[in-house]
Formats: structure tokens, C-alpha cells, sequence
């Protein structure tokens, strides 16, 4: 019985720790206010399963700022993709992706030539 107690209490105390590692996570992140508004949405949506949960997840989620992203052009470009294949799923939403984003250019191989 005492063991149980201790165990209870026990992870009773490293709950806050768990929140606070969320907190510290996002601290962190490139935009820590969509990655708390994100884990927020993680929890708030978290009982819902399937197509309502992928639902409630694009509503409380907010979109990516591409202003602080790596490659601002290219952000752009997913998220109007996005926007043009919303409602899609699986196969069909992959295959939309695909063609909605600009294809990037290939870089071709530098041959070097050795003189003989």
C-alpha cells in the first residue's frame, strides 16, 4: 500500500514537469506562438479520431508565418497549395500537393574535364 502512495505521489509531482517541458519546447521553436497554439490544439482535439480530428487540427491551428521561415518563396508556395487542395484526402490530396507546388530545379553536376 505504501509503495502504491509513493508511487501516486510520485507522478502526481512530475506532472507540472511534463507542462513545463511544452513551455521550454516551444520557448524554442521558430514561431512559439503557433507551436503553443498547436499544442493547445493537441489537446483541445486530442478525444476526436479520424476525419473530425484532422477537422478540429486545421481550425485551432494557425497558419505557418513564412516570414520566419528558411525559404520564405517556397512557404508561400505550400501554403497556396494547401489553400487550392483543401477538402482533399489521401491519394487524391497528395497527388494535388504535387501539382500545385512549383517543381525546384535540379542542380546539374559539375563534370570536370581533365586535360590529357
Amino acid at each position: 500500500m505504501k509503495r502504491l502512495l509513493t508511487l501516486a505521489a510520485g507522478a502526481l509531482l512530475t506532472l507540472p514537469a511534463f507542462a513545463q517541458s511544452a513551455i521550454d519546447y516551444c520557448a524554442k521553436a521558430r514561431d512559439p506562438a503557433r507551436c503553443e497554439a498547436r499544442q493547445a490544439a493537441l489537446k483541445n482535439c486530442g478525444e476526436k479520431r479520424g476525419a473530425e480530428k484532422r477537422a478540429c487540427l486545421e481550425a485551432s491551428i494557425p497558419p505557418v508565418d513564412c516570414n520566419k521561415a528558411q525559404n520564405p518563396q517556397s512557404c508561400e508556395a505550400a501554403q497556396k497549395a494547401k489553400e487550392v487542395c483543401k477538402g482533399k484526402t489521401g491519394k487524391e490530396l497528395k497527388k494535388c500537393l504535387r501539382d500545385e507546388q512549383p517543381r525546384k530545379k535540379k542542380k546539374k553536376a559539375k563534370r570536370t574535364q581533365s586535360a590529357t
